[in-house]
This record gives C-alpha cells, structure tokens and sequence, in this order.
C-alpha cells in the first residue's frame, strides 16, 4: 500500500491529471478523483487491519480557515461564484490533507512519499532540459512540456521559457525549488551509494528545470532562502559558495537570465524611487504586479474584516486598479501575492487563520528537528520540509493563491513526518470518541 500511495502522490505533484483533463479530453471528474485514491489504503488499514484514523492538530487550523472562507463567500456580492472556489480550498485543502495524513502512516512512509515527489520533480526537470537541448521545439510533449514567452538577450538570441506540465512559469519554477531541499535531504540520508547518487541528480535535475523557467520570484527565493539552509544545518557556510559558482556557471550558459536578474535591481530600484522616472520606469509587469498588489490592498482596506469573498478579488481587480491608477490590465487579474490576496477576500479573519495553518505545521517540525539530533535522518528531512516550506512562502510573495493543493501537500507531508514520531493528543481523543460512539451503536442494536 505504501507504493500505492507514493504512486499517487507522484501522479499529483506531477500534474497528470489536470494535464489529460486540459490537454486530451479527460472529463474534470478524473482530475478530481485521482487524489481520492488515497482513500483506498486508507480504508484497507482502517476497515481490514483495525487501525484507527488519525486527526493531527494541523487539522484543527484548517477546518477553521475553511470555515472563515465559506462565510466571507456567504458575505461575498455573487456567493455562488465564490461557494465555488470555497468547494476548491476544501477539496485541494481539507479533503487532501487529511487524506495524506491517514494514508502516509510511518516514518518509510514518509521516505517514500517525499521521493516520490521529488521523482516528479526530477521528471519535470528532465523533461525541459531535453526540450532545451532539442532546441524548444513547438510541441508540448502531449502536454508535459508547454511553451511560454520568448527571451531574447542583447545579441539577438532566443529563448523560450519552459513550463512543463503546469504551463505557468512562474507556478512551475516554485513547484520545482520547494523539492530541492528535499532532494538534498533524502541525497544527504541514503543509506545506499546508489540512492545517494540518484537524488543528488533529481536535486541537479530541478534545479536546471528552475533555471530554464527564468523566474526571476524562483531565483530570488532560493537567494534568500540560503541563510535559511545554513541555519537548520543544511548548508555549512563554505558550502553557499559552491552554490555561488553554480550559479555562476547557469548565468554563463543562459544569458537571457543575467537580463532578467539585472532587471530586478532595476525594478527595485524605480519602487524604491532611486530612478528619475521612478516608478514609471520599471518594467510593464513589474508596474501591472504592482497594481494588482496595491488594488487587493485597496479591497481589503474596503472591507477588513471577511474580506470581498475567497476568489472574488479577480472580479473586482478593474474597480480598484482605476482608483490606484499605475498598469490596469483588461480583464479579470489576480492579486500577484498569496498574502494580500488572502487578506482581500478573507479579511483579517482569513489571514489569522492561515497563519495558524503555517503556525501549526512550523512549529511542530522546528521541535522535531531539535530533538531529532540523535536521528540524523529525521533531523535533516525535517529541515528539508521546513526549508521547502520557507522557498513556498517567500515565492508565493509574488504569485497568487493558484494551484494551492501544493502548499497542502507540503504542509500534509510536514504533519505526516511529526505524527507518526509522536501521536497527536487530537487524534488520541477523536479515536476515542469515534470507537465509543462505534461501541454505543453496537449495544443499541443489540
């Protein structure tokens, strides 16, 4: 059961289903079944083997996010459209966390479902470095490989950014740079030279598949998220300058990026007003990012309690922008940043609650982690999650609240690794409730 479920996950993380539903005429039904296939494990240790379910306390933050997100949509101005993202958070949220908890039950367990989605992320890298050395070519390699805008550099070369099976390059470069610490982490404990060798070249894999994104949000995070890495004991300090040098090396061989990082110290520079022009003289996404951030601010400032309703901030994008003036694009755009999207459309109840959520999957992994010294191997793939966790949060500064099941999975993972080294005193006393309640039944029948 435990290879079902590293299956699973990898099917997931890999986009599988979203890619046969989008791109070969698989009905939306299938997208949505695929995590419910975890269910079948689950229900084999519960129903067959007796084991009880598991209700960790990272459970208890969820439901409640949820709940505030179903009453701003009640408060929403078209409840309806909103119920419908609501019905997303719960299934891609709720449902698939507790799903992974109750499937993933042991310490190999664990093991297996974080390599099952570095395997993905290892697959997705190779599949655009092949794309890049075959030159970029149009086909989309049945869906796995999409194409998105051309770089040029100073010379006149071309390059296309790769996208993989997400086909946003953005979203993709930050599904593949929260799996390089846990790369790093299962290459640092195998226990066989083989293995050790394998996810050292998934962690080269994604990291060239991140490169060929040219993400400027990716790049910038996994800048950022060095002392990070030094600090939870991933990285000795002499070892950020291999990482430098590799850099390096990836600047050297795709130019089109050297552009894209110096236009960073550009933009920050006009935000900051250093330029004459200042803000003006940024780059046109750059300024449309900007608006979009400035407008969600403006909503919730509008309504600071619940927010316009989980979802609705793209609908009432173009009402704000005209009043923040700046780069209005047409037509419905997303809030550009995970934070001020939640605070928008939920309010300050919204954002309390999914700080709670991070709150309740940081803290516990942070106290494994320290007192896990004597097992090194859960020490090091506790600071892995958490390094991943640290790259999810700082990308999603600048990204939306899209493809939100891979911060769940993350997070679901993240519990799984701190349950089964200590029971939760939430599930003891819900398996209790639950085999009473079970017990009760039983004699009223009788």
């Amino acid at each position: 059961m435990s290879a079902f479920v590293a299956a699973t996950l990898f099917l997931i993380y890999l986009n599988v289903p979203s890619v046969l539903v989008r791109e070969h005429g698989m009905p939306l039904l299938f997208a949505a079944a695929v995590p419910l296939l975890l269910a079948i494990p689950i229900a084999y240790r519960v129903l067959l083997r007796g084991e009880s379910l598991r209700f960790p306390s990272l459970l208890i933050p969820t439901a409640l996010l949820l709940a505030v997100q179903a009453l701003s949509a009640a408060l929403a101005d078209n409840p309806a459209a909103s119920f419908s993202t609501v019905r997303d958070w719960l299934f891609e949220g709720l449902v698939l966390v507790f799903l992974v908890l109750n499937a993933v039950r042991s310490r190999a367990d664990v093991q297996l479902a974080v390599g099952a989605i570095v395997a993905a992320g290892a697959v997705m890298g190779l599949i655009v470095i092949a794309q890049q050395l075959a030159g970029a070519t149009d086909s989309n390699l049945w869906g796995f490989g999409q194409l998105d805008a051309e770089l040029g550099d100073s010379e006149g070369r071309v390059q296309r950014r790769l996208a993989g099976p997400i086909g946003d390059t953005n979203r993709f470069a930050q599904i593949l740079a929260v799996l390089l610490p846990l790369a790093a982490a299962l290459a640092m404990t195998a226990q066989r030279h083989l293995f050790r060798g394998l996810f050292w070249l998934a962690t080269l894999l994604i990291l060239g598949g991140v490169a060929l994104t040219f993400s400027r949000g990716a790049l910038l995070a996994l800048f950022l998220a060095l002392p990070f890495a030094v600090y939870l004991g991933m990285l000795r300090a002499r070892q950020v300058l291999v990482f430098v040098a590799l850099g390096a090396v990836l600047l050297s061989a795709l130019p089109q990026y050297l552009d894209r990082i110096e236009s960073i110290g550009q933009a920050a520079r006009s935000v900051l007003g250093l330029t004459p022009a200042g803000v003006m003289g940024a780059d046109g996404a750059t300024r449309g990012r900007l608006t979009e951030m400035q407008a969600a601010g403006l909503m919730f400032l509008d309504r600071p309690i619940v927010g316009v309703g989980l979802g609705m901030a793209p609908v009432h994008y173009a009402e704000y922008a005209l009043v923040v003036g700046g780069k209005v694009r047409p037509g419905e755009r997303r809030s550009h940043n995970l934070f001020l999207q939640l605070a928008a459309e939920t309010g300050l109840l919204g954002l309390a609650a999914f700080m709670a959520v991070l709150f309740a999957a940081f803290v516990p992994l942070d106290r494994l982690r320290r007192r896990a010294l004597d097992d090194p191997a859960v020490a090091v793939l506790a600071a892995g999650l958490e390094l991943s966790l640290v790259i999810l949060i700082t990308t999603s500064m600048f990204l939306h609240a899209a493809y939100v099941r891979y911060l769940w999975l993350l997070l679901a993972l993240a519990g799984c690794l701190v349950s089964v080294q200590q029971r939760p005193i939430l599930g003891t006393l819900l398996n209790d409730l639950l085999q009473d309640t079970v017990l009760r039944l039983d004699q009223a029948r009788r």
